[in-house]
């Protein structure tokens, strides 16, 4: 996102894997935008948790929680 902060609506619609976005509830990305990419990707699920940008790496249990979650619903 850095490099290519620029992804069309298009290019987001076409993934087709059940997606995780998760972000920290002060993140610096714009939670309309993380809304928005959620939003757009067939089976995605949005999940705001507590914590900035680097949520996995400064609250890795409550990211990790979120991801196993996740996971388990996925593949049941």
């Amino acid at each position: 996102m850095v490099n290519e902060p620029d992804i069309k609506i298009e290019e987001i619609r076409s993934i087709k894997m059940p997606t995780l976005v998760i972000v920290g509830n002060k993140d610096m990305i714009k939670e309309s935008h993380s809304r928005e990419i959620a939003e757009n990707i067939p089976n995605a699920e949005l999940s705001i948790i507590k914590g900035n940008h680097f949520i996995a790496d400064r609250e890795p249990k409550a990211f990790n929680q979120e991801v196993e979650r996740f996971l388990l619903e996925t593949l049941k």
